[in-house]
């Protein structure tokens, strides 16, 4: 049986002295190319061997020539890649992913070892995001779950956990360490102090911390330390005698996703080690471990004591240790590794691609179901994902991903539009609603293949849109520490071109807004592909000035999203949106737009008297349901931490009418009446944004803001508020936050606004309603509150069955099916 020969593009290391050999081990035949970039890396092997093989000779030299590391692979090596190469296992780095699935079509895996950025953002910008989904032989092979909270969904889809292993020399030497042999000193880890900015920072701070007797810091040089405190490089074998004759490791780092070897090879020895909390490490323990510092104070302080021999704490240190460190050992690792790899490069092995990028086409395919294209790529820099949630401030974005899970669940196929670099985001924010029903249409246009000065240019473009000037600097300054004259000249025409890059891009801002607010739209190409594809039947616009180019759509049923229009009623206000550009595109979108979706019949009967000139046969009214998941009876996440006894909530962004003033006053009078009753009792106003100085009323110590919440901290802060405080003086429709506050079974303290009135009816009655400004009166209705929480419940209970029935989502589903049904309309070629 012929062995299978497998692509080993990998260079670590490590990995060369454990996953190489395994590899090989298991009867692969493994072809590990030589590391001949110019870029340095402490860790790569260098001393290349060609390995046993049994290319022909013509495609031995081919490989052994190409560097495969960085650079774009060569048309002749992906010959030979695609010719001779059952699977390729590609190790670490995003970009070298990239450029290998462009040229290889076999079956890949991507080995990681944890990483401190998302690899799902770097794929993306890198153009690899296709290339991994529409494919059927694509596994993600990270080391733990642990570091994989970042990536996006797309990528965890494609996942199969594997660990990784120490090397032999540690693994030969476990608990070998002997605390009698051990001298007053401890370990400390930063490699690179003079080249890279990151870990010259990191070295100032161990100086700052780490006094230089009785602390060695360990870690490879690019270029020497005049530091006795840095032991620098050494061999591999001086290394690991320095490292056994420590009295134990700090582990400074904080990094939750990346987990240095060092501390766990000095626990193989047998040594303790403590360490910061966040940190990956710190990940692997129980919360209660014994090795865990919660600041960097504590983690010299536990550095001093095993310094200076407490024997309790280093033997209570290295009990704790066992389970963690078994996770790097051979007896553990190999068996995963074995299976997974056997399972993987098996003949039947498959890995079902998500076939998440939607492609335009002219062709007539007669699709099963109706498709809606939703312009959405305006938010993506606004969608967040953290601690493996995604969520989005703006509530626009979160109503129109209700919009997509209605749409979903009514059988409409949805297509979504997306800027390269926000692909992941924006599917991991809208997938939970339509699931494999969404497809997501990139609208960058992409450099023509095989133009080197043009890919350079568009990516020096990229770099200057969304990366700060300031990294291009720290990347100069390290480059300088390093004294790399050979590489300089290049990062300098970089830094120019990215700074003229920047300058071009404001100009053409303020030109594009110039032309906007004197009615001229910009052209944009994926709008030709929109109007040419004739399976795509309808388009949602989703705001009314952030896409102007979809005033050229043709052919197409387009509804417009238009929540509300509040410059009718702040006519000179920028910062309500009053500017002449945003109106001149809304009056062609609503132009445009065969139908008008709004919330609230009060904003149904305004839109007609605004500067958008709508008509009210188009406008069609569907009240919003609840927009967050079920939080049910989690626990507090723990990001929050304890929250306050009493708090009031207002989940809003700072905007003049939202009247935050007033709710800090309110804070600060409840508070009065509190202290002037004897209690000792506080309420705590919480924002969503930030408050100070004038705004604040005087009410700061008793205020805090979280600007950056996802949709379970969102409901958790409901839930346990005292009640909503909502202090707006007008809003375009119906509040969400009273919608959100009622179906949780929160009290509503609000303005008497008719917005609210008219929606809930004798319903509002129960409310506790108050005059625009009042605060006396909004600090009565939180006292009462305060006295009674269940009773003002109970009073509210007629407006909550009110809003419950009102904003069904199925009313708000049947609503939209109406809307979206389909009409004949002009140009159209069915």
């Amino acid at each position: 049986m012929k062995k299978k020969r497998i692509f080993w593009l990998g260079m670590h290391q490590v990995l060369s002295q454990t996953e190489l050999p395994r590899l090989r081990a298991l009867g692969y035949e493994v072809f590990n190319p030589p590391y001949l970039s110019d870029v340095y890396d402490q860790s790569a092997v260098y001393d290349w061997v060609a390995p046993d093989s049994s290319l022909p000779n013509e495609a031995l030299e081919i490989l052994a020539r190409t560097n495969f590391f960085y650079d774009e692979i060569p048309p002749e090596a992906a010959e030979v890649l695609n010719a001779y190469f059952d699977a390729a296992i590609v190790t670490i780095n995003p970009l070298w992913l990239a450029h290998f699935l462009k040229a290889y079509h076999g079956r890949v895996i991507y080995r990681t070892y944890g990483q401190p950025h998302s690899l799902s953002d770097e794929l993306a910008n890198l153009g690899a995001l296709p290339l991994i989904t529409e494919r059927n032989d694509f596994w993600f092979m990270p080391n733990t779950e642990k570091v994989t909270d970042i990536e996006d969904d797309w990528l965890r889809s494609r996942m199969m956990i594997v660990p990784y292993c120490l090397t032999p020399d540690v693994v030969d030497r476990r608990d070998t360490w002997d605390p009698e042999a051990s001298g007053a000193e401890l370990g400390l880890l930063c490699p690179r102090v003079a080249d890279i900015p990151y870990y010259t920072t990191n070295y100032r701070h161990l100086k700052r911390y780490f006094p230089a007797k009785g602390y060695r810091i360990f870690g490879a040089q690019n270029v020497p330390v005049r530091d006795e405190q840095v032991i620098g490089t050494v061999e591999r074998s001086e290394f690991i005698r320095r490292l056994s004759q420590m009295r134990g490791f700090a582990y400074h780092y904080e990094e939750p996703t990346v987990c240095y070897l060092p501390p766990i090879e000095f626990m193989t020895l047998g040594g303790p080690v403590i360490f910061k909390k966040a940190s990956l490490l710190s990940r692997y323990f129980p919360a209660d471990a014994p090795g865990r510092t919660d600041s960097i104070e504590e983690l010299v302080k536990r550095s001093e004591q095993l310094r200076k021999g407490d024997r309790a704490l280093s033997r209570e240190l290295i009990e704790s240790q066992a389970e963690v460190r078994k996770l790097y050992q051979p007896e553990y690792v190999w068996p995963i590794f074995d299976e997974a790899i056997t399972r993987v490069l098996g003949d039947a092995g498959t890995n079902q691609a998500p076939e998440l990028i939607y492609t335009p086409t002219v062709k007539m395919e007669a699709p099963a179901a109706e498709t809606v294209l939703v312009a959405f790529h305006g938010f993506g820099p606004l969608v967040v994902h953290q601690n493996g949630e995604y969520h989005c401030a703006e509530g626009i974005a979160r109503v129109i991903r209700q919009v997509i899970r209605a749409l979903a669940d009514l059988g409409f196929r949805v297509v979504v539009t997306s800027r390269k670099e926000d692909v992941g985001r924006i599917h991991g924010f809208l997938n939970s609603a339509a699931g494999r029903n969404l497809k997501i249409m990139v609208i960058d246009k992409d450099v023509p293949v095989g133009s080197g000065a043009m890919t350079a240019i568009g990516r020096l473009r990229q770099i200057a849109r969304t990366r700060p000037f300031s990294a291009n600097i720290d990347h100069l300054k390290g480059l300088g520490r390093a004294r790399d004259i050979k590489n300089m000249p290049r990062a300098l025409a970089s830094t120019a071109a990215v700074a003229i890059f920047k300058a071009l891009r404001r100009v053409e801002q303020q030109v594009d807004n110039f032309k906007l607010a004197n009615g001229a739209t910009p052209r944009a190409e994926y709008v030709d592909l929109i109007n040419a594809d004739t399976n795509i039947d309808h388009v949602l616009i989703s705001h009314y000035y952030m896409f102007p180019e979809l005033a050229h759509l043709e052919g197409k049923n387009v509804v417009l999203y238009l929540p509300d229009y509040m410059p009718h009623f702040y006519k000179a206000s920028i910062e309500m949106g009053a500017t002449r550009q945003s109106a001149m595109v809304g009056r062609k979108m609503v132009a445009k737009a065969r139908r008008i979706l709004t919330n609230s019949a009060f904003t149904a009967s305004y839109l007609p008297k605004t500067t958008l000139a709508a008509r009210p046969e188009n406008i069609v009214p569907v009240p919003l349901p609840y927009l967050n998941g079920d939080p049910g009876n989690a626990e507090a996440p723990g990001r929050l931490g304890v929250l306050p006894k009493y708090y009031a909530f207002y989940p809003t962004r700072d905007r003049p009418s939202k009247r935050l003033a007033d709710f800090a006053r309110t804070v600060a009078i409840v508070n009065e009446r509190l202290k002037a009753a004897g209690s000792e009792d506080r309420l705590i106003g919480l924002l969503t944004t930030p408050l100070t100085g004038k705004s604040a009323a005087g009410a700061e110590e008793h205020l805090v803001s979280l600007p950056e919440i996802t949709d379970v901290e969102l409901g958790y802060l409901y839930k346990n508020a005292l009640c909503l405080l909502f202090t707006s003086e007008m809003e375009g429709n119906f509040p969400t936050q009273i919608t959100e506050a009622l179906h949780l079974g929160v009290p509503v303290v609000a303005t008497n606004i008719p917005l609210i009135t008219l929606e809930l009816g004798e319903a509002s009655d129960c409310l506790d309603l108050v005059d625009v400004g009042d605060c006396e009166g909004f600090a009565n209705r939180v006292v009462s509150i305060l006295e009674d929480h269940a009773a003002a419940v109970l009073r509210q209970k007629e407006a909550q069955e009110t809003a419950s029935r009102k904003f069904a989502y199925d009313n708000f589903k049947y609503g939209l099916s109406e809307l979206f049904r389909r009409v004949p309309v002009a140009n159209d070629r069915r």
